[in-house]
């Protein structure tokens, strides 16, 4: 009996489903409904818990930590992110070259 339903109940929805945009577009709603009854939730139960001024202090300044932190990480990604891989190369091939000719100066003032 449960075969049955699971499969009768799996036809339909394959059967709408059929334009790709449309079931994408579907579980894109469905995940911000999904998502706004969280934050609701969460925000319902936040109020309940944080009674005392103190917790509440101590919640925001933690929370503050924790965006200045990811903050300085995304930065710190952007930045390595930036640095072109073909221009690191030239740049260490310029300053072995620099290098090398100031050690041929040294050598023939020697």
């Amino acid at each position: 009996a449960r075969k049955a339903e699971q499969q009768a109940g799996a036809e339909p929805v394959a059967e709408e489903a059929v334009d790709p945009r449309k079931a994408a577009v579907e579980a894109a709603i469905a995940r911000a409904k999904a998502r706004k009854a969280e934050q609701q939730a969460g925000a319902e139960s936040v109020t309940e818990e944080a009674v005392d001024p103190r917790k509440a202090a101590v919640e925001a300044a933690i929370a503050r930590a924790k965006a200045r932190k990811a903050e300085q990480q995304a930065a710190n990604e952007s930045a390595a992110e930036t640095i072109d891989p073909r221009k690191a190369a030239v740049e260490a091939a310029i300053a072995r070259a620099k290098a090398r000719k100031a050690e041929k100066q040294v050598v023939n003032e020697e």
